[in-house]
């Protein structure tokens, strides 16, 4: 399968190696194209959009992947890089796009912050499935047990026609052996890390703190301190009309609209064009 590998990290950081090594030795067809350097927290975010914008970008290897594997160094955050390679900027567009390893759990609401998971949900709109996939913070973190996988999760959504999934994959940081299986989840309202600022004369400081209980059943936080790879499928951006339209609103809001209560229609979904 023709897959694309990216990361928020830079496109020569070691959890991407490892995801993009253990794809190339199960016979997929790698491309990488991820940042020149850390873009971590950006979400989504796309950089500039103005017409006539150039994004720089360096084409090389890395020894670790071999004289075969094409990267892509952009100055850009991943979720363009994913866009951009989805378009044909880099070949043909991909089958599949994975990003990762990350070093640090992407769960509960804050993976709307997430370029890993942004760069998936960037694949979503062009209509490529991707996977997402994170482990645990240095020192602890274990990239090859997450590598091994995300290559047997992508082996499972090509088994089961299920490329057009976008999956958001967290992995416990432990031996593979020591792995107690795969459970499918939610997401969680907390995450398993939280950011928390101080205010000094002219800056505010960030400061991490890990979460490792609290967690509800059910949720990615929870399968991943209990030992499980937790596997999340992710929806993108939906609108949702019936909380606006609901007959026993207090104050529906057609009453707000002129013509007075106008019959509101759905909108039909349109093709994405780039």
């Amino acid at each position: 399968m023709r897959i694309l590998v990216t990361n928020d990290d830079g496109y020569d950081a070691a959890g991407l190696v490892a995801i993009a090594a253990a794809l190339v030795a199960a016979g997929h067809e790698v491309t990488v194209a991820a940042p020149t350097s850390d873009r971590s927290g950006s979400g989504s975010a796309l950089g500039s959009i103005e017409d006539g914008t150039l994004i720089g970008f360096d084409a090389l290897t890395l020894p670790a992947l071999g004289p075969s594997v094409p990267v892509y160094a952009l100055d850009c955050p991943p979720a363009l890089a994913v866009l951009a390679s989805c378009s044909g900027s880099f070949g043909p567009a991909p089958e599949l796009v994975v990003s990762g390893v990350n070093p640090g759990h992407n769960t509960g609401r804050s993976i709307l912050f997430s370029s890993t998971a942004g760069a998936v949900l960037a694949a979503q709109v062009a209509g490529i499935g991707g996977l997402a996939i994170s482990c645990g913070f240095a020192p602890h973190h274990r990239f090859n047990t997450a590598a091994r996988v995300g290559g047997e999760l992508v082996d499972w959504m090509i088994t089961a026609g299920a490329t057009g999934l976008t999956l958001n994959v967290n992995v416990p940081d432990t031996d593979y052996a020591q792995l107690r299986g795969v459970q499918v989840t939610t997401l969680g309202r907390g995450s398993m890390f939280s950011l928390h600022t101080s205010r000094h004369e002219a800056a505010v400081e960030l400061h991490r703190r890990e979460r490792h209980s609290g967690f509800r059943s059910g949720t990615d936080g929870a399968a991943v301190v209990n030992g499980y790879v937790s596997v999340t499928a992710l929806s993108g951006i939906a609108g949702v009309a019936e909380p606006l339209l609901a007959p026993d609103a207090d104050e529906p809001i057609s009453q707000f609209l002129s013509p007075p209560n106008p019959r509101i229609r759905r909108p039909r979904p349109v093709p994405v064009e780039w």
